[in-house]
Parts: structure tokens; sequence; C-alpha cells
């Protein structure tokens, strides 16, 4: 009966999905697969192309088939599109790389495009074709990449700037370096957790094996023999058997498709994944860790758009693009208005982001001295020390920290079944 009401529970958590209206975060909701849509068009010349574009509705669509000056003669979605969405964009680090090396050497924007499908997969070629047809149409990189949402805001900046001065090997290699700083970090912070996740899985199997085989057999021993129970088989009694009811809570198919069904939910409801990103950032330890590395982030990018020529209002406009905090890209937007109602940049940054004191003085005195880029630059680069730092400390404890309680654990566990026997012996003697 409770796997019953269970599954029909989750079935209607997930048809909720598509028949509870939340306003503009379920249409948010229910547009989240990107579709593909095939095409046929005539192009400036008169000749018939024929190709696919990624959008999110027909209309979008049309628009951008008339950004590449394209006249359409049909065009259809693509049919269970949504399967093969690729919503990962780690790929374009290496491929702005690529390209950044390329542009360096010498070749055209065009060539250096058409180089640069060597190492790429037959969905990610299409993307590029996709940009070299737009660029024969007379649009810019930017405007292309502006109607992609696999490419973040603050590259469509960089490629702005560039097409102005015409550095654009600079722009790849701005992104690239961006994006793979926050790509290092965050599969370093996976590299330094897998051994104490290791440890971790070890004791938790450890102590179910344990009560689960071999402690049931010895308590019945105990009973038979009329043994004496002892404090520290009782307690490891109670402690497994919670521990059991945790294990068996996890592995009720129904009730976890339930908690991830109410938890996509609630993701998509905006104020409560501002306070989901909130708490985030209020964990212990790793909270404040978290928190320096992401404001790291926006300072590194921000001091990277100003010096390539930005004005501070654009800088903090797609400087807020980079942070996947839902609750520090709010306050990004409050900075940008902030800066943009009372033009006072270091006091914007340091509160909204909430920088220690002697950052928020080194912005000021960047401020005062016309170097706010530079002085941004140098408070990125010190939250990412002490980032690393705090990391590095924390992590060299963990491990003797799980080591020393696996074996509290498995001395507990060979006294709660020795120590009765043995004081059975006693007796006896």
């Amino acid at each position: 009966m409770e796997r019953t009401s269970g599954w029909i529970f989750a079935r209607t958590l997930v048809l909720g999905l598509k028949k509870t209206s939340l306003g503009a975060s379920s249409k948010k909701c229910l547009n989240y697969f990107m579709r593909t849509y095939q095409f046929q068009a005539l192009n400036s010349d008169g000749q018939k192309v024929r190709g696919t574009i990624p959008a999110n509705s027909h209309e979008q669509a049309l628009q951008s088939l008339k950004l590449k000056r394209l006249q359409p003669i049909t065009l259809q979605a693509q049919r269970f599109s949504w399967l093969y969405k690729n919503s990962s964009n780690t790929w374009t680090i290496e491929w702005a790389k690529d390209m950044g090396f390329f542009l360096k050497q010498g070749l055209s924007l065009l060539e250096s495009l058409q180089t640069s499908k060597l190492r790429l997969n037959q969905r990610q070629k299409q993307l590029i074709d996709i940009l070299l047809e737009g660029l024969y149409a007379g649009a810019t990189l930017s405007q292309i990449l502006a109607e992609h949402p696999l490419f973040p805001k603050i590259f469509i900046g960089l490629l702005s700037v560039s097409e102005v001065t015409g550095q654009y090997a600079q722009a790849f290699e701005d992104y690239a370096l961006l994006r793979q700083e926050e790509a290092d970090f965050f599969k370093q912070l996976r590299t330094s957790l897998q051994y104490p996740l290791v440890l971790t899985i070890i004791i938790l199997g450890m102590v179910i094996g344990f009560s689960e085989f071999l402690f049931p057999v010895a308590l019945e021993f105990f009973r038979n023999n009329n043994f004496e129970q002892h404090l520290a088989t009782t307690l490891f009694i109670h402690f497994a058997e919670a521990l059991k009811n945790i294990f068996n809570m996890f592995t009720n198919v129904p009730l976890v498709l339930a908690i991830f069904a109410t938890l996509y939910l609630a993701s998509k409801i905006t104020k409560l994944k501002t306070a989901y990103s909130w708490l985030s950032l209020k964990w212990p330890i790793f909270g404040s860790i978290y928190l320096e590395t992401l404001q790291g982030f926006y300072l590194k990018s921000f001091s990277t758009l100003l010096q390539r020529g930005h004005h501070v209002v654009q800088a903090a406009h797609y400087s807020a693009d980079i942070l996947q905090n839902a609750h520090l890209k709010d306050q990004a937007h409050k900075i940008e208005r902030s800066i943009r109602n009372e033009g006072n940049v270091s006091l914007s940054l340091s509160k909204f982001l909430n920088l220690p004191k002697p950052l928020a003085d080194l912005l000021l005195i960047g401020e005062r001295t016309s170097q706010i880029a530079i002085y941004s630059d140098i408070c990125a680069q010190t939250l990412k020390n002490h980032c690393q730092h705090k990391l590095k400390k924390i992590l060299a404890w963990t491990g003797p920290i799980l080591v020393s309680i696996m074996g509290i654990v498995m001395i507990w566990m060979v006294v709660a079944i020795v120590v009765p026997l043995y004081d059975q012996i006693a007796r006896m003697d």
C-alpha cells in the first residue's frame, strides 16, 4: 500500500510540472529543453540552402534566419530534438584556445573557424557551420553567438569589443582563461573530495554490513545463552538500526522520485531557488570557500572586461553571467544598478559582494587612482589564493579524521561482540 501511494504521489508531482501554473517560473520550466529546427532557405545570391538552427520557439528561429539574411522556404521543428541536447559548454574552452592560436598565427576568422572543426563532433561542427553561414550573410560573430544560449554573455561582451579593435585572438584567449580557471577549481575540488568520499562509503558499508549480516547472528547467540547485553552492544544496536532505517529510506524508489520531483519543482520557483543558493553559501567551512571562489570569478571577469575597453556598467552586466549561484547573480545585478545610479564602483562591489574590509579598501584605492581594473584583478587573485589555502588545510585534516572514525567504528564493533563473550567466559571460570 505504501509503495502504491508513493508511486501515485511521485507521478502526481511529475504531472504537476506540466499542469501547475507557476507564472514566469513555470513557463521557463516548460521551455527548458531547447528545440532544433530544420530549414530550407534562400540566401542573398538566390541559392537554396539547408540546415538546422537551435531555438526556443518558431518565432525565434525565424528571427535567427533573418539575422543571417536568409529567406525561409520551410521551417519545421525536429522531432525529439531534446534527446540530443547537449547543455554542457565545457568543450568551448578548448575550442576558444584553438581559435586564439589560429588567429595569432595569422589565419582569418573564417579560416580559423573552418580549421577549428577538426577536433569537434558532428553536432558541434553543425554549430560552427551556423556561425560561418551567419558571417557569410554579413552578421557579426557576437550577434550570431548571442542567439545561441550555449555561450555566456561575457564571451559576447569580449567579442563585441574585439570586433571594433580587431583583436579576436585576445577575446578568445580571455574567454578560455576565465572558463579554464573556473573548470580547474571545481575539478580540483572534486578530486580532493574523492579520498574522503571513499573512506566515508567504506565506513558506512562496514556498519551496514556488520549490522545486517554478522550482528543478528551474534545477538541470537547471546539470547539463546542468556548473555548479559552490555552498554556498548546496546548503543551499537540502536546506531545500526537508525543507519539501516535511513538506508532503507533511500532505497524506496517512489519516495526518492517524489523527493527529486519536489526539489525540481521548487528549483524552478525563483524565490526558492534564490533561497537555496543563499543557504549553499552558509554551509559550515565549505560555504565560505564557495563564496570566496565566486567572488574571485566575478572580480576577475570584471577586471578583464575593463582592461579590454568596456565601460564599468557593461563590465558589471556581463560579469554577472559567470556566476552560477542565483543569490550572488541577483547581487551582481544590484551592483550594475548601483553603479549606474550612484556611480560609486568600489562601494557597490564591496557592499553587494560582501567583500572583506581589506579588499574593499583596495578597491577604494583603485577607484581613487583610476586603476579599478588592476585592483580588481589583485582582489580576485587574493581570493583565489585564500580559497586554495583553506581548501588544502581542510583536506589535510579530513583524511586523518575519517581514518580515526573508521578505527573507532571497528573497535566499537569488536567490543560490542567480544566483551559479552569474555564476560560470559569469566563467569563460567
